[in-house]
């Protein structure tokens, strides 16, 4: 999807605010103990065990999924959103530092959402959310088990865990869309964010301004890439047109090389804003409707080339979250992190 002089994601971009949110980032600094020492405080409670266990069990009950063909979104007035995070064993050390600058904002009522690639993070993950906290602030994350959204098969045994750009990471993003619409079918606006991103100030309040204007109604905010939105860190607003534009994604996705997600994602979002969607109602009839997307201010989102490349010092000291893209590899991710502040393990 190219922006065009008069396409309506340019048009649109212009028209959202850019509104600067002074949050103080709380840096912290740990040089002794444990690796994972400057996430850890006390224990949770038996209760808090037992909430975080009964919400996997509740959203794993397909009879709490609202169905698609009904208004999901039951008071726009006051919308909740969670963050969305997939994760395999080979990234989880990415999925760690992002939780630790994420648990430094102290963002209240936004619950974090992991799911599991893999039985071996899973099972990481659930240790780590037991483990107590220095920080003294406890994110509410529930993670996800592979059967939240797929039928596990009898005798797989662990499911296998696999690092960047082997096929395993390729079979993940591929994931990322049915894990994304199986959460906007309970009623929730997702912000998905990719592990290798870093929020370092409270992006709530943009995005909240932004879903509440009704003229016109935006359904999916993503990171400007390119001319292009990037799916590494978009948000998206629970409704039956977007829930439909994620499934044609998803059919997109998989008649192509998955790990180039970027691609299918704009073209089938081009189609959703020029020509529309069919969508279905709840009398089982199909309407055409139009998807209106807008760009995050690249200068509060930025991506990889922008925050580490051309912004200075001083442009830097603005940004909310940061994604580590435009650049391949793992430990060139991890690197880079830490040549910039931005690693905290």
């Amino acid at each position: 999807m190219n922006c065009r002089p008069n396409s309506p994601l340019k048009l649109l971009l212009a028209a959202v605010p850019v509104v600067a949110i002074a949050v103080a980032c709380i840096l912290h600094s740990s040089t002794s103990g444990s690796r994972y020492s400057s996430i850890l405080r006390d224990p949770p409670s038996a209760s808090q065990n037992h909430r975080r266990l009964r919400l996997v069990n509740l959203i794993k009950d397909p009879k709490t999924v609202i169905p698609r063909e009904t208004q999901l979104v039951q008071n726009a007035d006051t919308p909740q959103f969670g963050v969305l995070l997939t994760c395999s064993d080979g990234f989880f050390d990415l999925w760690l530092n992002w939780l630790i600058f994420f648990e430094r904002l102290e963002i209240p009522d936004l619950p974090v959402f992991l799911f599991a690639e893999d039985e071996v993070t899973h099972a990481r993950c659930l240790e780590l959310l037991d483990q107590p906290r220095e920080s003294g602030y406890r994110a509410d994350v529930t993670c996800l088990p592979w059967d939240f959204v797929f039928e596990k098969k009898e005798g797989s045994g662990s499911l296998k865990a696999f690092s960047y750009n082997q096929m395993g990471y390729k079979l993940m993003m591929t994931h990322r869309p049915t894990v994304v619409n199986r959460l906007l079918e309970m009623g929730r606006h997702i912000i998905f964010s990719d592990a290798d991103v870093v929020w370092l100030k409270n992006p709530l309040a943009h995005i909240q301004q932004v879903f509440m204007n009704n003229d016109p109604i935006v359904h999916i905010l993503g990171q400007f890439d390119k001319k292009r939105i990037c799916p590494g860190f978009t948000v998206y607003r629970a409704c039956p047109e977007v829930i439909k534009f994620i499934d044609m994604w998803q059919d997109d996705l998989s008649k192509g090389d998955p790990s180039k997600n970027q691609v299918p994602f704009n073209n089938v979002l081009d189609v959703a804003m020029s020509s529309g969607i069919p969508v279905p109602d709840h009398n089982g009839n199909t309407t055409v409707k139009k998807i209106t997307a807008a760009f995050l201010p690249n200068r509060l989102f930025p991506n990889g080339k922008l925050y580490f490349e051309e912004m200075t010092d001083a442009e830097r000291e603005g940004a909310m979250v940061v994604h580590n893209n435009w650049i391949i590899g793992y430990d060139e991710k991890i690197n880079r992190f830490k040549d910039f502040d931005l690693w905290a393990l």
